[in-house]
């Protein structure tokens, strides 16, 4: 069998090479939908420019949601299956996404989604707590001024009352991303964090902990970073990248339906609060019912 281009690197070398590699298919990504929107949508490049930095503004929001999706392919679809050429010569098995896993896999997941509401958002508001010291107070302004216009960003994209926003919404927002954040997250940097490390705990954890941070909003933080940790046993466990891929799915979409049904008129619960509770007795029954769940994914992993 041939070997592949860089299937001798080392651990180190391949995680190097991986981060260039994301970042160079990012840059190319980006500037070649750059130029491509001013036909496209018949502006000249600082127009183009400026509606990318007025988030606020309704005329830059089809714009927007066109380098959300291109974005999800440069930096997170594409890396991962060039990366999984490059070290092994096939990318569905570099990435584990041969196997898809048995029904019940995706049960237990749908399950563990839902059960687990109540602890994420009780994380949530842990998070939302936290202070930095007084010295740190100018990084604080800056991240709650992050969060507040990723917030803004997120409620544009997902205010469309018709059926095909809708579905365009569980596309941009709810696969891409799943897809895209699982191959490179778990796919790519757990895999290589583990071969690193030689410990595919830390590597989970790490993994975990940069899943957090790349959302670029320290006021959730801790629920991804907790998320994050619950798809890397997913996937080490089940040797199956769609595992992690569906509950990242579940978890993204949940908040897109509760939006369309909430824009219909049908409930009247904002996406950031359904599952909430003050009650301390299901916050910890939320934990406990994660943890089975996660208990029974363990018993059902392949030998």
């Amino acid at each position: 069998m041939k070997q592949a281009l860089l299937g001798n690197l080392t651990p180190f070398s391949r995680l190097i090479f991986a981060v260039a590699l994301t970042f160079s298919c990012f840059i190319v990504f980006f500037f070649a939908a750059l130029l491509l929107a001013i036909p496209i949508y018949h502006l000249d490049l600082k127009g183009t420019l400026d509606l990318l930095n007025q988030p606020d503004n309704p005329k830059s929001l089809v714009l927007l949601k066109y380098f959300q999706v291109t974005q999800s392919f440069g930096l997170f679809i594409i890396p991962p299956i060039l990366i999984g050429y490059f070290f092994e010569q096939n990318a569905w098995s570099f990435l584990k996404a041969r196997n898809t896993g048995s029904g019940s896999f995706y049960f237990i997941v749908f399950l563990l989604m839902f059960v687990s509401l109540p602890f994420i958002n009780w994380l949530v508001d842990i998070n939302e707590m936290m202070k930095l010291p007084s010295f740190f107070k100018g990084m604080e302004d800056w991240m709650k001024n992050a969060e507040e216009q990723a917030g803004r960003l997120t409620d544009s994209f997902l205010a469309g009352k018709s059926f095909s926003s809708f579905l365009f919404n569980l596309f941009m927002i709810g696969l891409l991303p799943a897809v895209g954040e699982e191959f490179m997250f778990r796919g790519v940097l757990q895999k290589l964090l583990g071969n690193w490390f030689k410990n595919i705990h830390v590597a989970i954890m790490i993994t975990g902990f940069l899943f957090g941070a790349m959302h670029m909003q320290f006021y959730g933080l801790l629920p991804r970073m907790v998320l994050g940790i619950i798809f890397g046993y997913l996937f080490y466990w089940s040797g199956s990248i769609w595992l992690p891929v569906f509950a990242h799915f579940v978890n993204n979409s949940g908040a897109i339906i509760i939006s369309y049904l909430a824009s219909l008129g049908l409930i009247s619960q904002k996406y950031q609060d359904f599952g909430s509770t003050h009650s301390i007795l299901l916050i910890l029954l939320s934990l406990l019912m994660t943890m089975s769940c996660m208990f029974m994914v363990y018993r059902r992993k392949p030998l």
